[in-house]
């Protein structure tokens, strides 16, 4: 029985790391394409970001639980996920505070750049621990 919900929640927490990449993407696009108007723009941005904080959130519950399932046995490649993790969901902060400067002085190009960035590094961010895995 341990072993089927083990499984269950490995499968839950990789799927949610996947669908966070391709949220991360999605928002890149979103970011970087092109509107009619400011409304739009901010509109969509607005509405996409509860469902990206639900996946990040998502990732850490799921993690807790599988740490938890596995006697908080710690490793370096738990380290790493846990460090990318607050690094990811710092970044996520720091570029949702400027959306909010640049939607308040509407002036949205620094913006488009700024996101461009931090969203590559999330998207980096996200694929270390797997990298880490599959080398050590």
């Amino acid at each position: 029985m341990n072993e089927e919900i083990y499984e269950f929640i490995v499968a839950f927490h990789l799927y949610s790391l996947y669908a966070t990449g391709f949220l991360i993407l999605f928002y890149l696009s979103l970011t970087q394409g092109s509107f009619k108007t400011e409304f739009v723009f901010i509109k969509k941005i607005r509405l996409f970001l509860p469902i990206y904080y639900i996946f990040l959130a998502f990732i850490i519950f799921t993690g807790a639980l599988l740490l938890a399932l596995n006697h908080f046995a710690m490793n370096f490649d738990i380290y790493l996920m846990i460090l990318c993790w607050i690094l990811i969901f710092s970044l996520a902060i720091f570029h949702f505070i400027q959306f909010k400067k640049a939607r308040k002085i509407r002036h949205y190009r620094v913006f488009r750049l700024l996101s461009f960035i931090i969203l590559l590094s999330e998207i980096i961010l996200l694929i270390l621990p797997f990298i880490s895995y599959k080398v050590l």
